[in-house]
C-alpha cells in the first residue's frame, strides 16, 4: 500500500533521516529531514506536512522542544515519536504532545519495522489529523459572532458505537464554521476568542442542529441520545430554559446529553455542579467529556449527577498495546459503572484498541474507526446502513 501524504522526520542522526526517508519514500511518502530543532518551523511552514517524526535526544534541544514549536504554530497534522528510549519514556513523552494538543499517535521504538511504518502511516491517514488543514491559521475576535449572524455555523454528528454489538446509540454534534474565504475553520481556531454570549446561543444552535436530525426517520426504530457540548461560562438557568425550549419544541422526542469537561469539575466547581443538576431536573443527561486529562477529585464527582464518563483519548489511543494505559481504562471503566454510568471511549483509531475496550467493559465508542463528524445526509445515511458496513469487534 502506497501513501500520499507528506512528512517531515526530525532526528540528529543523519543515517537514521537517511534511512527513515528511504523506508518513507518506498511507501510513497515524501519525506524532508531535519537534524536540528531549529529547522523545524521553517520545514513544517514549507511543507505543510501531514505527519512529523521526532526523535526525542537532538543533542542541545530534545523532542519536547519540537512539540512547543509544532503547538506554537497550531501544527494540526499527526505525529510520531521515534526513539529507542525505554516505553516508559515514551509514554511519558507522548502524553506531554497529547496535553499540549498535538495528534501524538502511538510512538515508534527503534529498531522498526517496515510494517510498523505501514501501521503508523495508516492511522494517520485514518484519524483526526487527516481532516485538519496542517497548520491553523490564526482567526480573528468575533469570529463565531460572525458566523452565527452570517449562517456560516455547520454542525457535524460523530457516531457513539455500543462496543459488543455494532449498535448504533447516539451521536456527538460537533460545530465547523464554514468561512466564505478562508474554508473549513474548526473549534480551536474559532472557540478562543468568543464571548459568553457567543458560547451561549452556540449551544443553543447546537441542539437545534441535534433536534432536527433527532427529527429524520432513521429507520432502525432506536432512540439515539445526542450529545452536545457546554463551556463553563454558558452555565446558567437561562440555557437549561433554552435548551428544554429546543427540545420540548423538536418535531420528534430528542434525547439530549450535555456534556462538561472534567477540568471544569477541577476548579470552582460550584457552578458546574449546580447546573448539572437543575439539568437533570429538567430531564437532561450529563456527560463527564475528556475524563483522565484533568485533575477532579472522586468527591467532585461524587456531587455531579453523570449518566456518562467519557475516557480521553490520551489514554484510549494506543490501550492495546501499552499495559498502563489499558489499566487506566479498566480503572475508569470501573469507577463509571460503580456510580451506575456509561463508560464511553473517544478517539478510537484502530481495531485492536476497540477490541481490548470491549473486552474490559467499556460499553460506548466513538472515533475514526467508525467515522468523522458527519454531515447530517451522511450521518442520516450511516445510520441506515446495515451494522455489517459500520463495524463489529473481534471475537
Amino acid at each position: 500500500m502506497r501513501f500520499k501524504v507528506k512528512a517531515v522526520i526530525v532526528d540528529d542522526d543523519q543515517e537514521i533521516c537517511e534511512l527513515l526517508q528511504f523506508q518513507l519514500q518506498h511507501l510513497g511518502v515524501e519525506a524532508r529531514a531535519v537534524t536540528k530543532a531549529s529547522d523545524v518551523l521553517d520545514a513544517v511552514k514549507q511543507e505543510s506536512p501531514d505527519i512529523v517524526f521526532v526523535d526525542m535526544s537532538l543533542g542541545e534541544a530534545d523532542g519536547v522542544d519540537v512539540f512547543h514549536i509544532l503547538r506554537d504554530i497550531r501544527f494540526m497534522g499527526a505525529l510520531v515519536i521515534v526513539s529507542g528510549h525505554p516505553e516508559s519514556v515514551l509514554r511519558h513523552a507522548r502524553d506531554v504532545a497529547l496535553r499540549l494538543g498535538l495528534d501524538a499517535k502511538a510512538p515508534l521504538k527503534k529498531p522498526f519495522r517496515l510494517q510498523d511504518l505501514r501501521r503508523v502511516l495508516d492511522e494517520a491517514s485514518r484519524g483526526p489529523s487527516a481532516n485538519f488543514p496542517r497548520v491553523l491559521k490564526p482567526c480573528p475576535e468575533g469570529l463565531l459572532r460572525e458566523g452565527i449572524r452570517k449562517n456560516w455555523l455547520e454542525f457535524g454528528f460523530q457516531p457513539k458505537v455500543e462496543l459488543k454489538t455494532g449498535c448504533l446509540r447516539g451521536a456527538e454534534c460537533l460545530a465547523r464554521i464554514r468561512h466564505p474565504s478562508a474554508g473549513l475553520l474548526f473549534p480551536g481556531q474559532f472557540l478562543p476568542s468568543a464571548d459568553d454570549d457567543d458560547l451561549h446561543e452556540l449551544t443553543v444552535r447546537a441542539a437545534e442542529a441535534a433536534a432536527k436530525a433527532a427529527s429524520l426517520d432513521l429507520g432502525d426504530g432506536v432512540p439515539l441520545r445526542f450529545s452536545i457540548n457546554v463551556s463553563t461560562r454558558s452555565m446558567q438557568p437561562a440555557l437549561i430554559l433554552q435548551l428544554k425550549k429546543v427540545r420540548d419544541g423538536a418535531v420528534r422526542p430528542v434525547d439530549l446529553i450535555l456534556e462538561i469537561t472534567e477540568s471544569d469539575l477541577g476548579g470552582d466547581s460550584s457552578v458546574c455542579q449546580a447546573f448539572a443538576t437543575r439539568a437533570v431536573l429538567h430531564g437532561f443527561k450529563i456527560s463527564i467529556d475528556d475524563f483522565g486529562c484533568g485533575y477532579a477529585t472522586f468527591e467532585r464527582l461524587r456531587r455531579t449527577p453523570f449518566s456518562e464518563l467519557k475516557l480521553d483519548r490520551s489514554v484510549v489511543a494506543g490501550c492495546s498495546g501499552d499495559r498502563a494505559l489499558r489499566n487506566i481504562c479498566v480503572a475508569t471503566i470501573q469507577l463509571a459503572h460503580g456510580f451506575d454510568a456509561l463508560a464511553v471511549a473517544e478517539g478510537v483509531e484502530t481495531q485492536e484498541d476497540a477490541a481490548v475496550l470491549a473486552e474490559i467493559g467499556c460499553d460506548i465508542a466513538q472515533g475514526y474507526l467508525f467515522a468523522p463528524a458527519l454531515p447530517l445526509e451522511e450521518f442520516a445515511a450511516y445510520v441506515r446502513s446495515p451494522i455489517e458496513a459500520r463495524y463489529k469487534t473481534k471475537s
